[in-house]
């Protein structure tokens, strides 16, 4: 395994290879959240820019699912899920926190095989017009894949509810 340890840096093409491809995979996180709050504003153009991103991130068969979400397949069917469960607030802000990557496997020479694992923390807020504040707080586990044509892109994610907390807020 493949993990960025001493023992891959051992090798300094290697090493840098493990650092650039851990790097590529965490931003497919922060991508996804930065698109998520804009499929979260219901705007046609917003939703189009998210679901966009989304294609960029996603393979195009991912299985993608969250807790309380049954699982669907790509990334327009979970821009769908995702316009339906956020069209009820107001604004969201998806948070990115800590995250772990873990390249099982580079790419070969051909640019196939490449395989890692992901995970990241949230922190997402969901604020209604009447002051309700709902905080999700979960985990998301991803797998990735590389392909030559699409470089590294998420092969399933599952995002995990860990707590969460609903309060009015006296804003307004």
């Amino acid at each position: 395994m493949m993990t960025g340890t001493a023992d891959a840096h051992s090798d300094t093409s290697t090493g840098v290879q493990v650092w650039l491809a851990k790097q590529q995979i965490a931003e497919l996180r922060q991508l996804y959240g930065f698109a998520t709050d804009l499929i979260g504003t219901a705007d046609p153009a917003n939703v189009e820019e998210g679901r966009a991103i989304y294609r960029r991130i996603f393979a195009a068969d991912a299985s993608i699912g969250a807790s309380g979400v049954p699982s669907v397949r790509g990334p327009d069917a979970w821009t769908d899920v995702v316009l339906d469960a956020l069209r009820v607030y107001e604004a969201t802000q998806h948070l990115i926190g800590t995250q772990r990557v873990d390249v099982h496997a580079l790419p070969d020479a051909n640019g196939q095989g490449g395989r890692a694992s992901m995970q990241s923390y949230l922190q997402a807020w969901h604020a209604k017009a009447d002051g309700e504040l709902w905080t999700f707080i979960g985990t998301y586990h991803d797998e990735a894949t590389y392909t030559p044509s699409r470089g590294w892109q998420i092969q399933s994610m599952v995002l995990k509810q860990v707590s969460g907390d609903v309060r009015q807020l006296g804003l307004r």
